[in-house]
């Protein structure tokens, strides 16, 4: 069954309060692109800059924030529209190793 889409603000595709990313990752759209628009449309009219600015802010505090992501932005996809959440770097394990001190003589190891 698939994941059911939810309309909550974007924690990794945010530049303020992650609502254009989360309206953007709910409807698949470039949210760069919204953005855009979104400034475009509230420098055009001057009362659509206020208007704009206080919906922005309406809808920020009542839209949920996704939990269901991890906390951490994913600086790299920010600009490519990317919501992937970041894999975690493999760990490299080294078996059988011992250490020793080296004299205050011999730094290089001798």
């Amino acid at each position: 069954m698939a994941e059911k889409k939810r309309f909550v603000r974007s924690r990794t595709n945010r530049l303020v309060g992650g609502v254009l990313g989360g309206i953007a990752e709910y409807f698949n759209w470039n949210a760069n692109l919204l953005r855009l628009i979104y400034v475009l449309v509230s420098l055009a009219i001057p009362t659509h800059g206020v208007l704009g600015l206080l919906v922005y802010v309406v809808v920020m505090t009542f839209m949920p924030l996704d939990d269901s992501r991890p906390t951490t932005p994913n600086f790299r996809d920010l600009f490519r529209g990317g919501s992937a959440a970041p894999k975690e770097p493999e760990r490299k394990v080294i078996h059988d190793v011992t250490e020793q001190d080296v004299h205050e003589n011999h730094k290089d190891g001798e």
